[in-house]
């Protein structure tokens, strides 16, 4: 088992630096006399907003507080708004407070920075407070829309909760900053500040919420409900908000402007102008697919695969070897920059059926070994195999992965096994040869060691031969964790399903009490294809460690899935076992939860009573 460690290790979380605090910073730099950067403010000023960020970093959870506050602050912010906007500190406040500012607080800030938009849009500090109020004021012009089909009074409320002439001024607002940086395309386009003004008014006037993989800006207030959590990978749709048809033709005409440009062919690889392409194709993909086709048709044919690449430096390439001995297939040009890879990932997203052929057949066919394999280029080959939906072509795509299994474990490319898996059980096809090429790869494929075959895909590391298998305490990586819960929806999941049960009680009770293994429970026990009496199995396997799953705060989660599965009868024996030491499920906070869910009390008063009032209203839900 030593010779082992070093393997884990790789996979540990690096240690993170820790990060600066702002607040101690703007304490320690007023000390100084260093009233932040940017333009100065006086210096009471700046230790009323350092005592307000103090205040809101503890927590504002009251509505009244909360309105009471940001009311007052912005109070103070009159007759001073440029320079507040411009000083670091300051700038950082008006971004947490705009969000909930008053109609009248609001439109003050609408009115004393437009005229000053041409500085303020390339300023460091106030171009975020531009963004800010842009984003503000376009959720506030469109928020009537969104609510369709929701319930009258709550479309009343709502509806009264900014008057018609605020609505109308926000509208206004976003109008007009998104039609003056239209208007400044030129400049703003290579700013390093204003870009990303072009960015939200695309994502403002497109409906875009949150753009694959990025992440929701958490507000220093503590909300009571934190619902955005984010686009997860994987993920091939997008969800936008309703927007004015005259907000998307404004997107057509951002779409336009650019792509006629000389110079266009060149963005994608830049890191600021492929930015800006990005969120141009997620924006278009809401206003118009034609305009989404004719973008990405332009990109492949001038910047990713321009017709006659293939003859620039072919010679010297077809001079280098694989270790193997094999030629090296020469890659697009899109290959060859980072920011490049990311817009055509972007693009893959975007693209209907025949563009994303198109993009197959020229950037990828023949090709996705050698991009499987290398560590930028990877990530690509993901987004190609989750975007893709016609069996036709994802076999190819399988076939040609389907010898790199090991390679790909070896170089620790596992996101491409999860794309691939994922894959399979979407359009429903190789996931035989999915699971035989997996076990290959582990070394789990002869009879003896197939039953190991659950714990080395959660650590996604081979068998090795004369090394006793952890049965406890090893490393579950997050991929193989995903992967072993994906062949768990397969429709033949028999050799995952027969491995786990395998397992000792305690290797199961280790994994589902981890943070990535206890979803593994969850995928056992709603997989359409396991069946009952393997779920009967699982059950019976952990009879007397219920408690110590309930107790755990992973534990937990499993646990609940398992109870939900099990039948009237399992259930009335894992709560005879909970109630049996009844006080010490109580004294962990999940364990109290679980307690009260299931209301182990009254089962333990009166068997007979809980399964009247429990079981039987159990039925009648079902």
């Amino acid at each position: 088992m030593g010779e082992e460690e070093p393997q884990n290790n790789e996979h540990k979380k690096r240690q993170r630096k820790k990060r600066k605090n702002f607040i101690s910073n703007a304490k320690k730099y007023a000390k100084k006399g260093q009233l932040g950067r940017g333009t100065k403010i006086p210096e009471e000023l700046y230790q009323y907003f350092v005592g307000i960020l103090d205040v809101i970093k503890q927590g504002v959870q009251d509505p009244d507080e909360r309105e009471a506050l940001v009311k007052n602050v912005l109070e103070r912010t009159k007759d001073e708004e440029i320079n507040v906007v411009g000083n670091q500190l300051g700038c950082r406040l008006v971004e947490l407070l705009l969000p909930y500012a008053s109609a009248e607080d609001l439109e003050r800030f609408f009115d004393v920075l437009s005229p000053e938009l041409r500085k303020l849009c390339s300023d460091n500090f106030s171009s975020h407070v531009v963004e800010t109020l842009l984003r503000v004021s376009c959720v506030r012009a469109t928020e009537h829309l969104q609510i369709d089909d929701e319930p009258v009074a709550k479309k009343q409320k709502t509806e009264e909760k900014y008057t018609e002439e605020h609505v109308t001024a926000c509208r206004e607002f976003t109008l007009k900053i998104c039609k003056y940086a239209l208007n400044n395309l030129e400049d703003f386009v290579w700013d390093q500040y204003a870009n990303h003004i072009l960015r939200s008014a695309l994502k403002c006037l497109s409906g875009i919420t949150l753009l694959p993989g990025e992440k929701p800006k958490v507000n220093l207030f503590k909300e009571t409900v934190q619902d955005k959590k984010g686009i997860p990978p994987h993920l091939t749709e997008m969800t936008y908000k309703i927007v004015p048809d005259d907000f998307k033709e404004i997107v057509t005409e951002f779409a336009n402007r650019l792509s006629s440009w000389p110079q266009f062919k060149d963005m994608p690889y830049q890191n600021l102008t492929s930015g800006l392409l990005q969120v141009l194709l997620y924006a278009a993909k809401n206003v118009d697919k034609k305009l989404t086709k004719s973008l990405v048709g332009k990109l492949l044919d001038e910047s990713f695969a321009p017709d006659g690449w293939a003859g620039d430096g072919a010679d010297e390439k077809k001079e280098d070897k694989k270790e193997d001995g094999a030629e090296a297939s020469p890659l697009p040009p899109v290959f060859e920059s980072e920011s490049a890879v990311r817009l055509l990932e972007a693009a893959l997203f975007v693209v209907k059926k025949k563009t994303y052929t198109q993009i197959y057949a020229r950037c990828f066919i023949n090709r996705l070994g050698q991009l499987a394999a290398m560590p930028m280029l990877n990530f690509t080959v993901q987004r190609l195999i989750d975007n893709c939906h016609i069996k036709e072509e994802f076999e190819p795509m399988f076939d040609e992965l389907s010898d790199k299994f090991d390679a790909l474990l070896a170089c620790g490319n596992t996101g491409v096994l999860v794309a691939l898996a994922k894959g399979c059980l979407r359009i429903k096809a190789r996931q035989t040869q999915f699971l035989q090429n997996l076990e290959k790869a582990l070394n789990c494929s002869d009879g003896e060691n197939q039953k190991h075959f659950a714990i080395q895909c959660l650590r996604l590391a081979p068998l090795g031969g004369n090394i006793e298998v952890a049965t406890q305490g090893f490393f579950i990586h997050i991929h193989g964790s995903v992967i072993l819960q994906t062949l768990l929806d397969f429709q033949r999941p028999t050799k995952p399903v027969q491995s786990l049960l395998e397992l000792q009680t305690e290797s199961l009770l280790y994994i589902f009490s981890e943070a990535k293994g206890c979803h593994v429970a969850d995928a056992f026990c709603k997989g359409q294809f396991v069946g009952v009496k393997a779920r009967d199995k699982l059950i019976w396997k952990l009879k007397g460690c219920y408690q110590t799953l309930a107790m755990s705060q992973y534990g937990s989660r499993a646990f609940d899935k398992i109870y939900e599965a099990a039948s009237d009868e399992q259930k009335i024996k894992i709560m005879a076992e909970l109630s049996e030491k009844c006080n010490l499920l109580n004294s962990t906070a999940c364990g109290r939860l679980i307690a009260a869910k299931l209301d182990v009390a009254a089962f333990k008063l009166s068997q007979k009573k809980w399964e009247q009032s429990h079981l039987k209203s159990d039925n009648k839900c079902e």
